[in-house]
């Protein structure tokens, strides 16, 4: 019996028809088909840079790439080779300074494992609440009834695609100044955001202490060779260098420098280009191929603001996401079961299941129709089997 969405990821990793993970796994040449032959520049560029010089590099970079002015200019930054490390920098920090943790529900899982091996003590938030307009009195009530010393969000959301507008932050900043709340944002998935806005500037403004997880793994497929960028305000510095330092004196020059000629890339050519596009494109063509099975897309949305898709089951009364999960995986494709989101297991039996759009689009067109055909298969077999099968 899997305990988390990280065996399943593992298990879709050793089979053929992988939709699990949310790793970048697309092809590189399918929009930048040059770049492999210039890595052997970049390694030579990373020899003779300083890694301090290489860390400068990737922020400038970066922040030219999503816009923001503020990041551009601050020096409260760290590099680390993962999210999933940042993360748990971030909880070994919360862990001393603000321990009871407000994390939105549903949201990945190894968010909530983190922090709670780091020792912080977890309530969950229905994103829900930050779906619907709000002004600053209604957030305000909203929060104020809760006991916590730490808001962490992820926008957009993984694996609902929601994502948290400029308005809504600004007054999220505000109540987390003036509560003196530290607020913490996974940005992980920005890039697949219509809108780029510059988050940083809310939050400095509003003057709360806050975190961003930013991250390319996501978004770039370069074998799982990363960067993580970690920003926090001012006050937040002394104790969380410490951390850092603790643990990472640095990170890859070569992977710094890879990523910068990776962003000025996108820049040059366009986020919606080369990154939104083609994952709307495999998008597309899922909701097509499903369209007649006995599932349905629940964000009902026709462009994706994630690189992936959320899957409910028409039919749900006589069996679970994770009976369809294992069933798929018996025919050796794989998915998410959707019941691990919520992390609080406060929920009953769920019915959903997430599906990955970063692959390259021959194995994606083939992982698709396998799946396409085995929930059929699934669908035909129950409609013939007696109701209580699953009892």
């Amino acid at each position: 019996m899997f305990q988390q969405l990280t065996d399943y990821e593992l298990l879709g990793m050793k089979g053929h028809y992988n939709l699990s993970d949310g790793h970048a796994y697309h092809d590189i040449n399918e929009i930048f088909p040059d770049f492999p032959t210039q890595l052997s520049e970049i390694w030579r560029d990373s020899e003779l840079t300083k890694v301090n010089i290489a860390e400068q590099r990737f922020k400038h970079a970066f922040a030219k790439l999503i816009n923001s002015e503020t990041l551009e200019h601050s020096s409260d930054y760290k590099l680390s080779p993962t999210s999933s490390s940042s993360i748990d920098l971030v909880a070994a920090y919360l862990a001393v300074e603000a321990p009871r943790v407000l994390l939105v529900e549903p949201t990945f899982d190894n968010l909530a494992l983190l922090l709670q091996r780091r020792g912080c003590v977890l309530q969950p938030l229905d994103e829900a609440h930050l779906q619907r307009p709000l002004n600053a009195q209604e957030l305000f009530s909203l929060f104020d009834i809760l006991s916590f010393d730490t808001l962490f969000l992820v926008n957009p959301n993984n694996p609902t695609g929601t994502t948290i507008g400029p308005e809504c932050l600004r007054l999220v900043a505000d109540y987390c100044a003036q509560r003196k709340k530290i607020l913490v944002l996974d940005t992980t998935f920005r890039m697949y955001t219509l809108h780029q806005h510059d988050e940083r500037a809310y939050l400095e403004l509003s003057g709360c202490h806050y975190f961003i997880i930013e991250d390319t793994g996501k978004t770039w497929p370069t074998h799982d060779l990363k960067v993580s960028l970690i920003s926090y305000s001012r006050d937040c510095s002394p104790l969380f260098d410490i951390i850092y330092d603790e643990v990472y004196l640095c990170h890859s020059r070569f992977a710094m420098l890879m990523f910068e000629s990776l962003f000025d890339r996108t820049r040059y050519a366009g986020i919606a280009a080369t990154i939104q596009a083609p994952v709307n494109d495999r998008h597309a063509y899922l909701i097509k191929k499903m369209s007649a099975s006995m599932v349905y897309p629940k964000t009902q949305r026709t462009r994706t603001t994630l690189p992936m898709e959320w899957f409910e089951m028409k039919c749900n009364e006589r069996f679970s996401d994770i009976d369809i999960v294992n069933y798929l995986a018996n025919k050796d494709v794989h998915v998410l079961p959707g019941s691990f989101f919520y992390w609080s297991r406060k929920r009953p039996p769920y019915t959903a299941f997430r599906v990955s759009l970063s692959r390259r689009n021959s194995m994606f067109h083939a992982s698709v129709d396998q799946l396409s055909s085995a929930i059929y298969q699934f669908e035909e077999e129950h409609r013939r089997a007696p109701s209580n099968v699953f009892t």
